[in-house]
């Protein structure tokens, strides 16, 4: 669980994602917080050098955070076999929420596809053949063998 978490390469399960959101979204305002504290601090001391630093720390939690989530919700996008460029719909309100609610319960895809391996390990099912015929030939005679394989996806 979280291999590489800014990266955006890869697959990731629900469950991955459902904690990186909470992750993410509780270490990011903290660190915010912690940054616009610290500014606060430093500007009513009238130290520039404080305010300064207030900002950059909650600048910099605020890119992670972004680049983190934005990682997180591209590859939960590449498990449900759905390009990475989908993120874009998150600007648009409303469709955000659906989208959300998609990556947060949609099952992601068995087996590997175009963006890796399956997280949960599990491989595609291929129908088997519905029937076999066994022919027993009892007095030695020579018989012909046919065999015919149905396949219902």
């Amino acid at each position: 669980m979280f291999k590489s978490p800014f990266s955006f390469n890869g697959r990731i399960r629900r469950i991955e994602y459902f904690l990186s959101c909470l992750l993410g979204g509780a270490v990011t305002a903290i660190a915010f917080w912690l940054g616009v504290g610290t500014s606060l601090i430093g500007a009513s001391q009238n130290s520039g050098s404080g305010f300064g630093i207030g900002v950059l720390i909650g600048f910099s939690a605020l890119i992670g955070g972004i680049w983190f989530t934005i990682a997180q919700d591209v590859k939960r996008l590449h498990d449900v076999d759905k390009s990475g460029w989908l993120i874009i719909l998150l600007l648009i309100p409303i469709v955000n929420f659906i989208l959300g609610l998609y990556m947060l319960f949609a099952d992601g895809t068995v087996g590997p596809n175009r963006y890796g391996n399956d997280p949960k390990n599990r491989m595609p099912y291929y129908a088997q053949p519905t029937s076999v015929n066994v022919t027993v030939n009892m007095n030695g005679e020579t018989q012909k063998t046919e065999t015919k394989q149905i396949d219902s996806f």
